[in-house]
């Protein structure tokens, strides 16, 4: 029987699209467009230290009047990078976006990012357990109890 995803690594999203902090919003844009993704993680030197969202882009670029050939990712990120533990529970990470009043997290090992996750993910991975669990309980109700055999 396959796993239910209960842990972080289960769900993430991997590998995880990076841009450097003196990217412009343009390049930030269109890289966001070209993979069909709502956010990007900005690097500085290589390290992982922010994420801009697309939200972010409305709101402080767009709806400011900004220059999108000049502002730099850096400029509009989201600091700091709020990070878990792939091996952080499902539930946790969610305690955590609740906290924070925000809808992704970076997953790290070992200072290394290996992914993302998002509120949609933990959604969709809560989803899957309850179905399967769900789906168990009926199987066992189907089947005939001891003793009430025909």
């Amino acid at each position: 029987m396959e796993r239910l995803p209960s842990l972080v690594e289960d769900i993430m999203s991997s590998p995880v699209i990076t841009i450097d902090g003196e990217a412009s919003i343009r390049e930030g844009a269109q890289l966001m467009s070209d993979r069909r993704i709502g956010c990007l993680i900005v690097t500085i030197q290589g390290k992982p230290e922010g994420i801009v969202t697309e939200r972010d882009i409305l709101e402080r670029v767009v709806a400011q009047n900004r220059d999108v050939n000049i502002t730099k990712m850096r400029e509009v990120m989201s600091t700091p990078l709020l990070t878990v533990h792939r091996k952080m529970e499902i539930l946790e990470a969610m305690r955590i976006m609740r906290r924070h009043n925000i809808r992704r997290l970076g997953v790290m090992e070992n200072h290394t990012l290996l992914g993302i996750v998002t509120e949609r993910d933990i959604i969709r991975g809560v989803a899957i357990a309850s179905l399967t669990s769900f789906k168990t309980l009926l199987r066992r109700e189907e089947l005939p109890e001891e003793g009430n055999q025909l």
